[in-house]
């Protein structure tokens, strides 16, 4: 009877679990994280019978447990983690692009206003209310850059207060799954089972968690969890708890109370990591390129407005404010959390706008060294690095930059970030307030002589810049109102031309470099002078050129091959080559040929990257002084004999030398057999006749514009016969004299060489005291070929065309400078020339609205993800009413089948009862 009633007693209970676990779960159908939960039994032990067997004993609750799948609930969480990445950072790219793209907030329609204005002012140069137009677009133009800037900044600002918010929400959610950790452990102590409610609590507050950030939960034997967050940073082990703190702009720390790290770059997934993606991938690149924009546009109408002149025939002053201010310049470094003594002086400046990247960068000393590594953040590049050597200051160059260690206690593990655009948009700012003094003209003016016989044109000019490379101001323009000195291009031949000094008109004489029989190219543009501010040329006067002291004539037999050597030395030069832009030094070590002629040298050291060698060879025949003008008399210039003889007597042509007053005839003739031989005119040999610049007698000036050695003999039998030849260059005339019958006196006379060197590139030489180039240790040795002007020729120019430059007085209707204003527009001036100004703010709108429409297409597509996600948790974990309503049916029945057999049992123990 016992039996029968424990049976029905545990079948009792057991219906009684299940129908308040039914219960249960349906008054926890939208608890958020519930976990549906469901009873397990186990039969009780049977008991023997006898022979008869084993009588069943009823039904025991084995467990009461949550219905879940750990995939489901991992994946729920990881597709929770990157919904609310992209959904926050759609958000809040959202606003950029709005911005951005929004004409009555962009900067386009303030670009395009700004140039309209210009190109009015162009139009019409002298119009004041046209200047005036175009200071207020500047005005306007600056104060957008300034409003976008303050624009983004009230979003970083926003960005980072929301970062403290969500970390303040992680720190607190990960001390409640601590604490859950713990109850879990308290409850779950002795086998007491599982607490279904706790678990699927914590469950929830890692969901939650993993909304703010990507989580990685590692379950323990003691059933804690531990949760770790970006590359393994603990943030919940057991009931341990690390906090975290928000400093430094932004920058995101975590400390467990011994150590502190800086989990930013860390930290992927949930609100957080899409507030730190955005921040990284969109609004500081954005405000960096705006800021490019901003700087580049500013410097390059500071120049162009420096370069020019304005109403007053005064240079332009600054448009707008100047980029590397002092302020400017130390704003752009933020100090890390340094050693003390907190006394580093730094500053970074802008030397090369174009060059100018839209990324950040960091300068670190490396821990325990003097050593340097300056790291480019967006593609992690090293672009500088060094030793420091603690004498300061100290400058780094790189990317257009130039960093400034002016002082301080620099010592290993130093860290700073480096920010050259972030502020260039706050700061631009406009100067001018007076149109007149908008630099609309340009301070060089060209002419053509009215006696050319070429077709040659030159062209109006321009201005390159006011400066040399060390920031000074240079010669041409150092004078208010003139340029200095006026410059005439002679031409010396239909391909030659010199560039002179015309202070004096009546007196033209070379430049200090001088540019002298440079070669023109018929048909085409040809610039006449260097772009390059660091450009140096080194003019060939060492003491064995030419034709020097000391040289005495050889004797050779008649139409000899083999002419007299130039006796020029074999030497030493090496080119240092130092790249402007990323400061890597490499050098080349060329040796020259003894005999060599200049040609030949030039050519081998054109070779050269960055090297231009040009030779030119100069000779004079003069004092002639011929008394028998007979057979075999004879000059001849590098093979070509000048005097023509018919039947064995001069030609009746050639003027008399020997009858006064004849010698300028004679010359004359020499001249026209030198310029019409094709021989020589392939060397490049030219003459003319002239006279002597300090006795004015009459000679024969000769000029081999390739550098070629002039090889000039002298054949005489009579007494009293001979010619003089110098080099025109100061060195003494030698006398070609009478020789003895079929011989010949000759002289070699050799070139010299101007070496001209792109900007960076050293000469030495070995030895020092060159033979052929000078004194290379000399200050002056190499000298600045770079005027700061430019102007092209082309045409066909002949021999004695002239082109003059000078300074453009009266310029109040030149526009040139205002147009050169006007090209910024669409000319190259971002990122080396790859973007116009324009071009740049474009591609700027175009990336963040390309960004934008792709964060939310991804946004989209990961909600769908993660709903499918939580559809599948629901399906496996989730309340079903209905079923729950079955369950309650199924169980009460079994309830009532239960009380029904504990009935039967108590009517069976009453009768027994009656029956005694």
């Amino acid at each position: 009877m016992s039996g029968l009633l424990s049976t029905a007693v545990s079948g009792l209970q057991a219906s009684q679990n299940a129908l308040r676990t039914a219960g249960h779960n349906i008054s926890n159908a939208n608890t958020a994280g519930f976990s549906r939960q469901q009873v397990n039994y186990v039969t009780r032990p049977e008991y023997g019978i006898g022979a008869a067997g084993y009588l069943g004993n009823g039904v025991t609750t084995e467990s009461i447990e949550r219905v879940v799948n750990e995939f489901t609930i991992t994946q729920l969480r990881l597709d929770t983690s990157a919904f609310h990445q992209l959904d926050k950072y759609n958000t809040n790219i959202g606003q950029v692009d709005k911005l951005f793209a929004d004409e009555g907030t962009g900067l386009s329609g303030s670009l395009q206003s700004f140039f309209a204005a210009l190109q009015n002012g162009a139009d019409d140069p002298s119009s004041i209310p046209a200047r005036q137009l175009v200071i207020s677009q500047a005005d306007s133009l600056s104060a957008r850059f300034n409003n976008l800037h303050n624009r983004l900044k009230a979003i970083e600002s926003g960005v980072n207060q929301e970062i403290k918010a969500v970390t303040a929400q992680m720190t607190a959610l990960a001390q409640s799954i601590a604490n859950l950790n713990q109850a879990i452990n308290d409850k779950g102590a002795g086998g007491q089972g599982s607490p279904n409610d706790l678990l699927d609590q914590r469950d929830e507050a890692l969901r939650k968690l993993s909304e703010l950030t990507s989580i990685q939960v590692v379950k323990q034997n003691d059933g804690n969890v531990n949760v770790f967050i970006g590359n393994g940073q603990p943030l919940v082990v057991g009931q341990k708890v690390s906090k975290f703190d928000v400093r430094d702009g932004g920058q995101i720390y975590l400390t467990n109370g011994v150590q502190t790290a800086d989990v930013t770059q860390q930290i992927t997934g949930g609100k957080l990591g899409g507030l730190l993606q955005f921040r990284e991938d969109v609004l500081n690149p954005a405000m960096n390129e705006l800021g490019r924009v901003a700087i580049v546009l500013a410097d390059q109408f500071n120049q162009l407005q420096q370069q020019g002149l304005d109403m007053d025939g005064d240079y332009g002053q600054l448009l707008f404010g100047d980029i590397n201010t002092r302020e400017a310049m130390t704003d752009r470094i933020k100090h890390g959390r340094n050693a003390l003594p907190d006394d580093r002086r730094l500053s970074l400046s802008i030397d090369n706008p174009a060059l100018l990247t839209n990324s950040d960068y960091s300068f670190q000393i490396v821990p325990n060294t003097n050593n340097y590594i300056v790291t480019r953040a967006a593609d992690d590049k090293i672009v500088s690095q060094g030793m420091l050597t603690g004498a300061y200051p100290l400058k780094i160059s790189f990317d257009g930059l130039t960093l400034n260690l002016e002082g301080g206690s620099f010592q290993g593990g130093d860290s700073f970030t480096l920010q050259p655009t972030i502020n260039g948009a706050r700061d631009i700012k406009t100067q001018l307030t007076r149109p007149e003094d908008l630099a609309f003209a340009v301070a060089v003016r060209t002419g053509t002589s009215s006696g050319n016989t070429g077709s040659g044109v030159i062209s109006s000019g321009e201005v390159l810049g006011l400066v040399d490379s060390n920031g000074n101001t240079l010669p041409a323009f150092a004078n208010a109102g003139q340029l200095s000195p006026p410059v005439i291009i002679r031409f010396t031949s239909a391909t030659t031309y010199d560039v002179l000094d015309n202070s004096d008109p009546a007196n033209p004489k070379h430049l200090n470099p001088p540019m002298r029989d440079q070669v023109f190219i018929p048909g085409v543009d040809n610039p006449v002078f260097s772009t390059d501010v660091g450009e140096t040329r080194v003019m060939g006067d060492g003491g064995r050129t030419g034709l020097p002291s000391g040289r005495t004539p050889a004797n050779l037999p008649i139409g000899s091959l083999v002419g007299q050597v130039n006796a020029y030395p074999a030497e030493q030069y090496t080119f240092v080559m130092t790249n402007p832009v990323t400061g890597a030094v490499s050098s080349q070590v060329v040796t020259t040929q003894a005999n060599a002629s200049a040609a030949q040298t030039a050519a081998m050291l054109s070779n050269i990257s960055g090297v231009s060698a040009n030779a030119m060879t100069t000779a004079a025949i003069s004092d002639i002084n011929i008394n028998d003008f007979s057979a075999p008399l004879q000059i001849s210039v590098n093979g070509v004999d000048l005097l023509q003889y018919t039947a064995g007597a001069p030609d009746i042509s050639i003027p008399d030398p020997t009858v006064p007053g004849n010698l300028a005839a004679f010359n004359d003739y020499l001249a026209e057999q030198i310029n019409g031989n094709a021989d020589l005119a392939s060397l490049g040999i030219r003459a003319v006749s002239g006279s002597n610049p300090i006795t004015g007698a009459p000679e024969l000036q000769m000029v081999a514009s390739s550098g070629v050695n002039l090889d000039i003999r002298f054949t005489a039998t009579t007494a009293g016969n001979s010619i003089g030849v110098h080099d025109s260059n100061g060195n003494p005339t030698i006398t070609l004299a009478e020789s003895t019958a079929g011989n010949q006196s000759a002289i070699t006379v050799g070139g010299r060489i101007d070496i001209t060197m792109a900007d960076g590139v050293k000469l030495r030489t070995s030895p020092t005291n060159s033979q052929l180039l000078g004194d290379s240790t000399a200050a002056d040795f190499a000298q600045s070929s770079y005027l700061g002007y430019q102007v092209t020729i082309k045409g066909q120019p002949q021999a004695g065309d002239t082109f003059t430059i000078g300074f453009n007085s009266n310029a109040s209707n030149d526009n040139r400078n205002a147009l050169r204003f006007v090209e910024l527009e669409t000319k190259g001036t971002i990122e080396n020339g790859a973007l116009s100004l324009s071009g740049g703010y474009s591609r700027l709108v175009e990336t963040v609205g390309t960004k934008s429409n792709l964060s939310s297409i991804n946004t989209s597509a990961s909600k769908s993800l993660l709903e499918q996600t939580q559809t599948l948790r629901d399906s496996v974990s989730g309340v079903n009413l209905d079923e729950e309503a079955a369950d309650l049916i199924k169980f009460e029945q079994m309830y009532n089948a239960n009380a029904r057999v504990i009935s039967v049992a108590r009517d069976l123990f009453d009768t027994l009862l009656n029956s005694v």
